[in-house]
């Protein structure tokens, strides 16, 4: 029945949200605020293609998603209504492609191809978000709307992650909730990519109607909640340290009644959620598993002699295989030493280089601060909205790639669709900001 729901979706749905954004300005808005949200909802709204469940790497099928479908259908009605608004090569894409290439060599040259080529698909998927994302703002014209039909979307999944929290929480009793996802360390992940960048612009856009202002705020409070009831103890201070980033970047060189009231407010917030639910984060950090941070270190170390035996890594997704089938690779553990299949390192940046070798590592870790320093460098001036949004996104991302340090999640679809929409929003944004200083302008205060 699922593959039955998804092949209408393709043959019929692709085709009429084309046909329904090419006319229509207002359906374009609402299928880009629909494909943001349905990224919570990526485990339900879902397919994969020769599917191996049993496999642990991160993943695990050719996947294909409603967000997938929504992005195809919004390109082609993009195509069809304003094709000459078009940016065929979006910034960096010769960036991303090399990367993409090295991954398409990387799992030729691998033992397990087929793990590998999922996770191509997955990246190529990746690179169609990306250019949609950033072919939305551009025929768009950069403008206020667009900018706010992109919040939106943002505002939206807020506030659905928030009521979810408070069922699980409250009303179910669930210790660390996990929201729609597979894990509760998820959840940190996904929101962080937003929380940030939703506060500062619900405080900056001047424009912005009470109602949507509190309907926003709502939103933040209910994402914080969220994050804070996985009981993820990176989730609570990386969230705590986003509000605290946000209020910097809204208040710095820009002072009114909105921002200021604001910052009391959430400022009083911290400090009463902060009293309620001190002892449950006192309790997580003295009193998680040990066997936990061993598994961890095991596995790292795994990752350290693969990257040093292969020149170009074990091959893309493969880490859980070759560390199955590899007693050299499984001597050290012992935590997780009677598993049949073997786990995923938690170290983002130790499993890419057990991966791709030590070049796809620092290849990754080029990507990441290209990107980044892009996003500040043209933030730095910040006084129009659009360049403290660059600077809340960048805290989003920084975030999210310091918890890399300790989860894998980034390597999940659901995680990286945020990714890719927050880099391609940052470069849009970069681009207006250009755009304002050609023209002697100052942006949208």
């Amino acid at each position: 029945m699922k593959y039955m729901i998804f092949g209408l979706a393709v043959v019929l749905g692709i085709p009429l949200i084309a046909a329904g954004t090419a006319f229509s300005k207002n359906l374009k808005y609402l299928a880009l605020m629909g494909m943001v949200t349905s990224f919570l909802f990526n485990a339900q709204f879902s397919i994969n293609l020769m599917s191996m469940e049993h496999y642990r790497g991160p993943v695990r099928g050719f996947e294909i998603t409603f967000a997938d479908i929504i992005a195809l259908g919004l390109i082609l009605g993009m195509l069809l209504r304003t094709g000459s608004k078009i940016v065929w090569k979006p910034r960096f894409s010769f960036l991303l492609l090399g990367f993409f290439l090295l991954a398409v060599v990387n799992v030729y040259k691998s033992e397990y191809q087929i793990y590998g080529w999922f996770a191509v698909w997955q990246l190529f998927r990746m690179g169609v978000m990306y250019w949609c994302i950033t072919n939305f703002l551009a025929t768009e014209e950069y403008s206020l709307t667009s900018i706010r039909v992109v919040m939106a979307g943002y505002t939206l999944t807020a506030l659905i992650l928030g009521l979810v929290a408070v069922k699980q929480k409250y009303l179910d009793g669930i210790y660390r909730i996990s929201a729609f996802f597979d894990h509760s360390n998820t959840v940190p992940s996904f929101a962080l990519f937003f929380l940030c960048v939703l506060l500062v612009w619900l405080v900056s856009d001047v424009g912005l109607k009470k109602l949507y202002f509190l309907v926003a705020l709502a939103s933040v409070l209910g994402v914080t909640l969220a994050i804070l009831a996985t009981g993820s103890r990176t989730g609570i201070l990386t969230a705590a340290g986003s509000i605290v980033a946000a209020l910097v970047i809204s208040n710095f060189r820009k002072k009114n009644v909105r921002i200021t009231a604001t910052t009391i407010f959430l400022a009083v917030c911290m400090l009463a959620g902060g009293l309620m639910v001190i002892d449950t984060v006192i309790d997580r950090f003295l009193n998680a598993p040990k066997e936990s941070e061993e598994a961890r270190n095991e596995f790292e170390i795994a990752a350290i002699m693969m990257a040093d035996d292969h020149q170009l890594g074990v091959g893309l997704n493969q880490y859980s295989q070759v560390l199955t089938v590899t007693e050299k690779y499984r001597e050290h553990i012992t935590v997780m030493k009677y598993e049949t299949q073997a786990g995923v390192a938690h170290h983002i940046y130790l499993l890419t280089a057990a991966e791709m070798g030590y070049l796809g590592m620092y290849y990754f870790i080029l990507i990441i601060v290209l990107f980044t320093f892009s996003m500040v460098w043209n933030g730095l001036a910040w006084k129009s909205l659009e360049q403290r949004l660059l600077l809340a996104l960048v805290v989003g991302i920084t975030v999210v790639f310091a918890i890399g340090l300790f989860e894998w999640v980034l390597r999940q679809s659901t995680v990286l669709y945020q990714l890719a929409v927050a880099a391609a929003f940052g470069q849009a944004l970069i681009t207006k900001v250009k755009q304002d200083k050609a023209k002697g302008k100052k942006g949208t205060s």
